[in-house]
């Protein structure tokens, strides 16, 4: 049966969603951000080459948790024939494909994947089209504002990709010379839902909850994707949603973030091993502890943990340490 793309429900009844962020994205802090509310999230970034010639890494990218919502799979590439199989064969497990047109790093600029598409609406055009025939779930695709502000053509890029039949896209509103670097032009998204009638999916330097609110005055209502904004932070979906049905404020306490800490741990052993996990969790300890007071000394000692239950009594520590200052008088 025909899927209905424009009408994809996933994509006009959610609120916010977690964006695809390379090294990120696996499915222990997938599942965490889930549990927080967000909607539906997003894998890292996989490579359809990789995935046509059956990778076990580029595999292991699509593995999920019992537990996760609803999840795309993120695909990037430049030959419309390898992306339509590619999906093709990752569909079954993929709740939609995403497509990514706007990847700024060179590695895969220079094989002409990524934003390196924004330069050529005519290849990104054959490639979603291709996507789109040989899927029987939605398809979407994230973009951003173009290749530099001389070459802005987010708004052509989005015509092109509704046409193809693609039910959604993420507009990242940077140019590719950017990178991260800069503010995100967030009156691009709103310029970009009026020239569209798929949703247009919001992202883009959303790390508070005021960051949602001003986003959409400024864009108008639909879907907020949080990307860097989650890291350290993935409660940030609870705050954001507990404001919009009128709740108080969100607060999270040193008990809380340490069991949280524990808690991504222990998924991470699950998913990967324990030693893997040690090693995956050492950039997760640098956002988790960011803006912590007097606790310095515990992000080195926990990056050097030989064991799960060394991590455990620091953080343990930790924790007591933190409960102290918390108590003292400003």
């Amino acid at each position: 049966m025909p899927v209905d793309r424009n009408t994809d429900a996933l994509f006009r009844e959610s609120v916010l969603c977690l964006a695809p962020l390379a090294g990120y994205t696996d499915a222990p802090f997938r599942l965490l951000c889930t549990r927080f509310g967000a909607d539906f999230t997003v894998t890292e970034m996989v490579s359809a080459d990789g995935l046509v010639r059956g990778g076990g890494k580029t595999y292991r990218l699509l593995r999920r948790l019992e537990g996760e919502g609803p999840v795309g799979v993120q695909i990037f590439g430049s030959d419309p024939a390898v992306l339509a199989e590619a999906a093709s064969i990752i569909q079954g497990g993929a709740s939609f494909i995403d497509l990514n047109f706007g990847c700024p790093v060179k590695k895969v600029v220079r094989k002409n994947g990524g934003a390196a598409l924004m330069r050529d609406l005519g290849l990104m055009e054959r490639i979603c089209s291709a996507v789109v025939g040989a899927v029987q779930v939605p398809v979407t695709g994230k973009i951003r504002s173009g290749w530099s502000e001389s070459e802005e053509n987010f708004l052509e890029a989005g015509r092109v990709m509704e046409a193809a039949g693609l039910s959604a896209i993420t507009l990242h509103p940077r140019y590719r010379n950017q990178g991260f670097s800069g503010e995100a032009a967030w009156r691009h998204i709103g310029e970009l839902r009026a020239a569209v009638s798929i949703p247009v999916i919001a992202n883009g330097d959303v790390r508070s909850l005021g960051d949602y609110r001003r986003i959409v005055d400024v864009t108008g209502p639909g879907i907020v994707m949080v990307g860097r904004g989650a890291l350290g932070r993935p409660w940030i979906f609870a705050e954001i949603k507990r404001s919009l049905e009128g709740g108080g404020g969100f607060r999270y306490g040193p008990t809380e973030l340490v069991d949280l800490i524990k808690e991504h741990l222990a998924l991470e052993i699950e998913w990967k091993g324990e030693r893997t996990a040690l090693l995956e969790m050492r950039k997760h300890y640098r956002w988790y502890l960011r803006g912590v007071c007097g606790i310095k000394r515990f992000k080195s000692a926990l990056s050097r943990a030989e064991s799960s239950e060394e991590v455990c009594r620091l953080l343990d520590t930790m924790e007591k340490e933190c409960r102290e200052l918390w108590k003292r008088p400003a």
